[in-house]
């Protein structure tokens, strides 16, 4: 059997990489003829049949010579100078805080519509309508909502009309500063607000609140115009007032229905129909006279009437 013998490549030994390969693979040849080393670096020496011996020393320095490389490599990299952060750039920082501002602005705007317009009696006073006629779900809780949020806007729009042009207009133009956008913006809707509630003559839970917002040791005095109230006082006492007197208009769209309820009941207890449910009946009759009355434009009418509009 014929035996391959490859000579053993030799580093040069005046490079520095090389040195340590040469260290590692110190008597790796041949050992005998027909059989070769693996290389002391892999662990104890072992032999191989002559045939194998070139593809395992080939793969031996694949791998001596990428491990040299990587040697190499790494020592330049870490000489390397470290590139300089970048200067921060104020102008960029600025709008991004103005952007998030601007999205957490937004998220709140349904909260916004809650507290300081038309919407929350609106929707009372509606929902209640639809549970007095006995129809739970008809119109639906999308319609309701829509129908108040479009009375909203007509109750609201002579104070939105003057936020733009007191405030938003402005500042967009670069007149006004942020904070004095705010103060002119809020002043029509604080105006609002307070008058809903002297229109209702709740002035009294302004002051109830401001010395609870101050604290039960304090006994600060109320301020002589109303409009010197914070804002933080002013629209807890508007949602509060709003509250009242949504359930007391509902209150009175509650009795004729309810008439109309007892008269049905007591018709069918002195026919003897007892078996018969009195809201199969009155719940008919109920729908037809709110129709015939043209009740959805009296109490639309009656609603944005209720702030001072038309």
């Amino acid at each position: 059997m014929t035996t391959h013998l490859v000579p053993a490549w030799r580093a040069p030994r005046d490079v520095a990489p090389f040195r340590v390969i040469h260290s590692l693979t110190r008597g790796a040849g041949p050992s005998r003829p027909g059989e070769s080393r693996t290389g002391c670096f892999l662990g104890k020496p072992k032999t191989m049949p002559g045939p194998l011996s070139a593809l395992a020393i080939s793969a031996r320095w694949a791998v001596l010579f990428v491990l040299a490389l990587v040697f190499m490599l790494g020592s330049g990299s870490l000489q390397a100078a470290e590139p300089e952060p970048p200067a921060l750039d104020k102008a960029a920082t600025t709008r991004t805080i103005q952007t998030v501002a601007l999205f957490a602005a937004v998220s709140f705007a349904p909260v916004a519509i809650l507290m300081v317009t038309a919407f929350v009696r609106i929707n009372i006073v509606l929902t209640l309508l639809r549970q007095a006629m006995g129809s739970p779900q008809v119109p639906g809780t999308q319609v309701i909502t829509a129908l108040a949020l479009l009375l909203t806007i007509l109750v609201m729009r002579p104070r939105g009309e003057a936020v733009y042009h007191d405030a938003i207009a402005p500042y967009a133009e670069g007149r006004l500063t942020a904070r004095e956008a705010w103060d002119h913006g809020v002043t029509p809707i604080k105006a609002f607000m307070i008058e809903t509630i002297t229109q209702a003559r709740r002035q009294y839970y302004l002051s109830t609140l401001l010395e609870q917002s101050r604290g039960p040791t304090a006994h600060p005095e109320p301020p002589a115009d109303p409009m010197d109230y914070p804002l933080t006082v002013v629209a807890p006492a508007f949602l509060l007032c709003e509250l009242t007197t949504a359930l007391k208009m509902g209150f009175f769209l509650y009795l004729p229905f309810l008439v109309i309820d007892l008269v049905t009941a007591s018709v069918l207890g002195a026919t003897g129909l007892y078996m018969l449910p009195p809201s199969l009946v009155s719940t008919p009759a109920k729908l037809i006279v709110f129709v015939l009355a043209d009740g959805w434009m009296l109490v639309a009418s009656m609603l944005v009437s209720s702030f001072g509009v038309g």
